[in-house]
């Protein structure tokens, strides 16, 4: 038995997520049924995160199992060569059979982007949100700050989400603003809850726009009240850019 290392890029626009779901074409599902095109067997395809719908991702992880002896070239040729041109496997590699893409990630950077200028580039719809009308990035960029360390985020948290635990570790927190019109949001973590990423982008925006004051994010962390922070945004704009691993 051999377990494979999957990273993967996709452009998540026209799928329903990530994880496999009913009736619905998301992108665990198209890739589990590549590989299993290709290796002529049944495999349970496992994945790194399970990103929403419309959520882009440079550097995903997926592993796989199998007794086939296909060179590892053999699987990545053969597998981009069976996905759609929205989906692309970018490297492949043979780990140890214990190896699980999400269980033994130690952390990932989420990107969001966004658009500053009057007029959104029309190639850009799906992968940044325009921000209309004045916004204080430096109020942003200073509140971003308060979202580093170990927090409780459970008021960040979708409503929905099942982690045991919303303490979280967020070693990077930041905005970047680009020369081009574009400014960035980059965080990274030791793992995030289900739409953290998200309602935390929600609730800088609101900041920027004046509608939450910063010295108010301390007591939305205190409260641990989903309905005192920002709201769940746009997930166009969001790119699972890197997951971590020990080895």
């Amino acid at each position: 038995m051999r377990n494979i290392k999957l990273v993967v890029q996709y452009d998540g626009t026209n799928y329903s997520g990530w994880q496999v779901q009913p009736n619905v074409k998301t992108v665990q599902g198209v890739l589990k049924n590549a590989v299993e095109t290709l290796v002529d067997h049944r495999v349970k395809l496992q994945g790194a995160s399970r990103t929403d719908a419309g959520v882009h991702a440079l550097g995903q992880v997926a592993s796989f199992k199998t007794v086939k002896p296909h060179s590892l070239n053999t699987i990545k040729k053969g597998l981009n060569s069976i996905l759609p041109d929205d989906i692309r496997v970018v490297s492949v590699e043979e780990v140890d059979l214990s190896f699980h893409p999400r269980f033994d990630a130690i952390g990932k950077t989420y990107r969001y982007r966004f658009f500053l200028g009057d007029v959104l580039p029309p190639f850009e719809r799906f992968y940044c949100y325009h921000i209309k009308g004045k916004v204080d990035i430096e109020k942003m960029s200073v509140a971003a700050g308060y979202f580093s360390g170990e927090k409780d985020f459970s008021s960040f948290r979708d409503s929905m989400c099942t982690s045991k635990n919303p303490v979280k570790n967020i070693k990077v927190s930041e905005f970047k603003l680009l020369n081009n019109g574009f400014l960035e949001y980059i965080i990274t973590g030791d793992s995030f809850l289900h739409h953290m990423v998200r309602n935390i982008v929600g609730t800088l925006l609101w900041i920027g726009k004046g509608k939450i004051d910063i010295d108010f994010l301390e007591e939305i962390f205190e409260r641990r009240d989903r309905t005192l922070a920002g709201p769940t945004f746009d997930a166009k704009g969001l790119f699972l850019e890197r997951v971590y691993y020990r080895r």
